[in-house]
């Protein structure tokens, strides 16, 4: 018997997409119903139907526009910097021969460190006695005489990117200079006999063919930005004066210290919201790419 292509793909696929079904798909619709409801986290069996009361009452609430626009630039600052950072290492290491083992194994710790160990690292580094950050500032000549870093509210949000952006530009480089080495060299050397300068090499022959790449990566470190919480409650906790308090943080504070479930839920759909329409936008810009090759 026969068997079309198309549904043989479908019955390839079925045990992943009914693993999908059960371990994602089940949690995703719990929540949705939740955050439909009035639910106390110490009795979460017990709920009353409330309707879009949660929505509502978050979107008039005056601390949850100022945390989604922290949780926006943080997003965007760490995955601006993870990019540039990323980028930049990634044509270093592609241009140096040296970078074979070493310099990569290097460049790879951050991302494989534990992010706690990172945030307790960071802690101390930042410590306003005995940090490394405000002796060298002091040794420079630049001040660095107890500043408060996690505690000053114009210091904590950089000081928190320089954390994140140090943890993340590692995967960055590595998966751009795989992309970088991909290129193919008679294209550069083409363009170099024909007058193209570095420059205008990187910018009008290799970015177009690593372009999927970075769509790519900008979605991945924009959906990880969004649902960070490690690093951010271990540095700051959201603070100080709720200057780093992101969605997610704020969920964490719903469910665990003001025991409301349903409210905790519903931040939780609005969050998977974002990541749904990245994604779109994603398939989107990445289609566009495509078409204009």
């Amino acid at each position: 018997m026969r068997v079309s292509p198309k549904l043989t793909n479908w019955f390839l696929l079925g045990p992943a997409f009914f693993f999908l079904a059960i371990i994602l798909g089940f949690p995703l619709l719990r929540g949705l119903q939740l955050s439909f409801t009035e639910t106390n986290t110490l009795n979460p069996n017990e709920s009353t139907y409330v309707g879009l009361d949660n929505y509502t009452n978050l979107f008039s609430s005056s601390s949850f526009l100022p945390a989604l626009m922290v949780t926006i630039t943080y997003a965007s600052l760490a995955v601006i910097g993870a990019l540039i950072v990323g980028m930049t290492t990634a044509l270093i290491m592609n241009r140096t021969a040296a970078s074979k083992f070493w310099v990569r194994t290097f460049v790879t710790l951050p991302w494989a460190a534990p992010p706690v160990a990172v945030a307790l690292i960071f802690l101390w580094i930042f410590n306003p006695q005995n940090g490394v950050a405000n002796y060298a500032l002091r040794v420079l000549g630049l001040g660095g005489n107890g500043t408060q870093w996690f505690s000053n509210p114009s210091l904590a949000m950089p000081a928190l990117l320089a954390v994140t952006i140090w943890m993340t530009f590692p995967l960055t480089s590595l998966i751009f200079l795989a992309a970088l080495q991909s290129v193919p060299k008679e294209l550069s050397e083409s363009a170099m006999i024909d007058g193209a300068s570095s420059r205008k090499i990187l910018w009008h022959v290799t970015f177009p063919i690593i372009k999927p790449t970075i769509y790519v990566m900008t979605l991945l470190l924009s959906i990880w930005a969004l649902r960070r919480f490690d690093i951010i409650w271990i540095l700051t906790e959201g603070g100080p004066v709720e200057k780093t308090t992101t969605l997610v943080i704020k969920l964490y504070r719903e469910a665990f210290s003001y025991s409301r479930l349903g409210s905790s839920a519903a931040i939780g759909m609005i969050g998977f919201v974002f990541s749904v329409l990245l994604t779109f936008f994603y398939f989107k810009a990445n289609k566009k790419a495509e078409e204009a090759m």
